[in-house]
């Protein structure tokens, strides 16, 4: 079951605190709370994380970087990208874990979290999967969630998200395919 993509288990074999199921091109995503031996299903929207705060604290932390005094400055420049990046997953993980009851952690405190991204070609095949594992990790929680009502809620996140993805796909090869655009390549070209 270790090699199975939904596999809510961490390093060790130990289980997750807080696991998010993120459709990346969708406004909802499910966050599953494990602590305190129950489990409890969320179905959450991004409207809620990133509100005021997760900007303001963003705007703060990139303000914060970007000043930090730094004796190489080309190099501090140029790793700004990976360095936005890393406060963007900072500052969003606080906000989730906000909304979801953690107000304030260290590392003693930090509950474990694992995240699965749920996107791309594999989505469709492997839906099924994540429902099942979903399933067994909620039927292994005594008092917890009933994964019946969550089945109908995933199975439409994991269309919506799948129809997203066709609609971009087939917008990105319409627009290779004009003349006019930076993608459009050809084997073949005859400018006489």
């Amino acid at each position: 079951m270790i090699d199975d993509p939904f596999y809510g288990q961490m390093p060790d074999g130990e289980r997750p605190d807080i696991m998010l199921y993120i459709f990346p091109h969708l406004r909802e995503f499910l966050a599953v709370d494990l602590r305190d031996d129950t489990s409890e299903v969320i179905l959450m929207n991004s409207d809620d994380v990133f509100d005021a705060d997760f900007f303001g604290g963003l705007e703060a932390e990139f303000s914060r970087t970007l000043r930090e005094g730094n004796i190489y400055p080309f190099a501090h420049v140029i790793n700004l990208p990976l360095r936005l990046e890393e406060i963007v997953r900072t500052v969003a993980m606080a906000s989730i874990l906000e909304k979801l009851g953690v107000d304030s952690f260290d590392d003693e405190d930090m509950p474990a979290v694992v995240v699965f991204i749920i996107s791309g070609g594999a989505l469709a095949m492997h839906s099924d999967k994540l429902i099942e594992n979903l399933r067994e990790l909620l039927n292994s929680y005594p008092g917890g969630a009933d994964i019946t009502q969550w089945e109908g809620v995933i199975s439409r996140l994991v269309k919506e998200e799948n129809q997203v993805l066709q609609e971009l796909s087939y917008q990105e090869l319409t627009e290779a395919l004009r003349d006019d655009s930076p993608d459009y390549f050809t084997l073949w070209e005859n400018r006489n």
